[in-house]
């Protein structure tokens, strides 16, 4: 197998960071370690639950987002795999994530559900017109189909219990320290793997099908938020300082008919698929001068041998209770810079918020990347 795609395939087994699963945090560009974010600071930095705030001493929240990119250079919400083939672009790689939350804040203690469904997929050029050729009935008969094709699509629901509490250090206006313990129960696995040669005749190929209904996990996370001075904190974040999840599923081997190209199915067995969530760590600044009703956020994350930065800022408009968002950030699928937009309704027992991710405007359907999120938190 090539060394190349034997790295994809460790990559695509890992399970991805969750993105924003509240509308808040995508409108600022995912820069929210630091950020003031109420109930959503469960998982975006748990120290963020200390922050004093003016409101009720409960709060019930929930929210949820879409995410879908690709490295195709094609608009996101009309690419094919015709399009894919011409785009001359090897491999292919897509991703889509679907998130939803709901859970509840009391003071600085926090407890909720996060629903994460997520299709990875890389597909080698000559895997897309393999494929192709098999569903026309156009196979060659003289040529090599050079494969390369590795999806994998999976659900989990994510337990979090979080709690934070104050810090004190020195002379500082405010600290504080949090953590969070995510219990993880996989509902579905399904990975297709497809690495070697096909030609008429035969082949040298590895094909295998993965399912699994049941995979269960635990991870933990640590947070520490610094407010230096009223108009300056700082946030940092050790996401899956310690991580242990497995699939435990069935495998199936399948060969391509010499002829047809066609599935023939094997031989099945039993299997444990490691996929512990990835070890990140963030930090994050904010600066908001007080009573300039602006907010300016900044991150850096590293995790799986790379670096992100993100940034993120805000208005707000007291007078008519609104806030506008604007965030920016490197998507690593696509290699481009995304752009955030985004804005909320807020009144002391209720806010709502709208966002959406896009990487051109204002032709939005013609994108290589989209996003769109809701949130909203009620407290009493």
């Amino acid at each position: 197998m090539n060394r190349g795609w034997l790295l994809a395939t460790l990559l695509l087994v890992l399970p991805t960071p969750l993105l924003a699963q509240d509308a808040h945090s995508l409108g600022i560009g995912y820069a929210a370690t630091a950020a003031p974010m109420e109930f959503f600071g469960i998982y975006w930095n748990p120290a963020l639950l200390a922050l004093p705030s003016a409101g009720p001493a409960w709060t019930v929240a929930t929210g949820g987002s879409f995410f879908d990119t690709s490295n195709s250079n094609s608009p996101i919400l009309r690419l094919t795999s015709d399009n894919a083939i011409q785009s001359g672009i090897d491999p292919i790689n897509r991703y889509q994530q679907y998130l939803g939350t709901f859970g509840a804040k009391y003071m600085s203690a926090a407890g909720g559900v996060i629903y994460d469904q997520e299709l990875n997929s890389s597909s080698s050029q000559g895997a897309l017109a393999f494929f192709h050729d098999r569903d026309n009935n156009t196979l060659s008969t003289t040529g090599t189909y050079n494969l390369g094709y590795l999806q994998t699509t999976q659900q989990i629901y994510n337990f979090i219990l979080s709690y934070s509490m104050p810090f004190p250090i020195g002379a500082l206006p405010f600290s504080a320290i949090g953590g969070s313990l995510k219990y993880h129960d996989g509902i579905q696995y399904q990975q297709t793997s497809l690495m070697g040669t096909y030609q008429t005749g035969g082949g040298s190929y590895q094909y295998t099908k993965t399912t699994s209904t049941s995979g269960l996990g635990l991870s933990i996370d640590a947070g520490f938020l610094v407010k230096f001075t009223d108009a300056i904190q700082v946030g940092m974040m050790f996401q899956n300082i310690q991580s242990n999840f497995n699939w435990q599923g069935q495998q199936q081997t399948f060969t391509l008919d010499p002829n047809t190209g066609k599935d023939v199915p094997g031989a099945i067995s039993n299997v444990t698929i490691p996929a512990n969530f990835p070890y990140a760590t963030k930090l994050g600044v904010v600066g908001a001068p007080p009573d300039k009703n602006i907010a300016l956020e900044g991150e850096v994350s590293w995790t799986q041998g790379q670096t992100n930065w993100r940034a993120g800022l805000e208005r707000y408009y007291p007078d008519s209770h609104l806030a506008v968002r604007l965030g920016t950030f490197n998507d690593r699928v696509s290699n481009s810079q995304l752009w955030t937009f985004g804005g909320g309704y807020q009144v002391p027992n209720f806010n709502l918020d709208l966002s959406f991710l896009t990487r051109s405007l204002p032709a939005v359907q013609d994108s290589i990347s989209f996003g769109v999120a809701i949130d909203a938190e009620v407290r009493f």
